[in-house]
């Protein structure tokens, strides 16, 4: 598959890969761009042209994952793309599902054991994904920026030993539940028990949106578990060295 590259015009981008709208919406873009480049793009809103280039094409090819050049981004470049995702799920992702699973059961006023058991399923999915979210913007992203202050500022190092006395992002790696593949359980549980009779139409929306949802969050997971976190180890090992 073609990758991308600063020299690739954004709309051709798009229209080659209308997917990738809300990734650019992420990195600060809108459209009506006309005909300018990723780099011109990139130059006019002060944006880091490689974290954009790379990561329009992470989304873009599943196959492509380049670490070592991932991993070279600062990791307050990586957690603001990161908040700016989780804000893309809760404020249109995650209200779009709410919608179209009401119109999909209410389609089918009969309650049935198929449907109690969606429902079922997909609020506890909901739930574990809104904890999921919280825990990384109060307790893990907070962490991970302080920590790379310090770095920064090695004369701060003693109050936050003070205020981080046993974390490590080894211990958040335990907590950080990996919600694709929670994700994948909810969509195989809809497509197997889908109620009787179902309304096709608004089955397939749903689903569909579920299907945009899931690619999202498995890049979403790979940029934290392949990217961030390592990048996390490297910090909390070149602190150690300052002791």
């Amino acid at each position: 598959m073609e990758l991308f590259n600063e020299n690739s015009k954004l709309a051709s981008v798009i229209l080659k890969d209308y997917s990738l709208l809300p990734v650019i919406n992420r990195l600060g873009i809108q459209l009506g761009f006309g005909d300018k480049t990723i780099r011109d793009i990139c130059n006019e809103n002060g944006i880091d042209l490689n974290f954009f280039v790379e990561t329009i094409n992470v989304f873009h090819y599943e196959a492509y994952f380049p670490e070592k050049r991932l991993l070279d981004f600062p990791v307050t470049i990586v957690i603001d793309y990161l908040v700016k995702t989780h804000q893309y799920y809760v404020n249109y992702l995650m209200p779009e599902n709410d919608r179209l699973i009401e119109l999909f059961l209410s389609a089918n006023p009969e309650e049935s054991p198929e449907n109690e058991l969606v429902r079922k399923f997909y609020a506890k999915f909901k739930e574990e994904f809104v904890i999921h979210i919280n825990f990384e913007e109060s307790v893990m992203f907070p962490y991970i920026l302080e920590l790379n202050r310090v770095i920064e500022n090695p004369d701060s190092s003693m109050q936050f030993r003070l205020k981080y006395p046993d974390y490590s992002i080894s211990g958040f790696e335990k907590e950080h539940s990996h919600m694709d593949d929670k994700m994948d359980d909810l969509k195989n549980i809809i497509i197997k028990y889908l109620p009787p009779n179902y309304d096709q139409n608004r089955g397939n929306a749903f689903l569909s949106n579920l299907f945009l949802f899931e690619k999202d969050l498995k890049n979403h997971s790979r940029i934290e578990d392949h990217i961030l976190i390592p990048k996390v180890k490297q910090l909390e090992m070149v602190l150690q060295n300052h002791d």
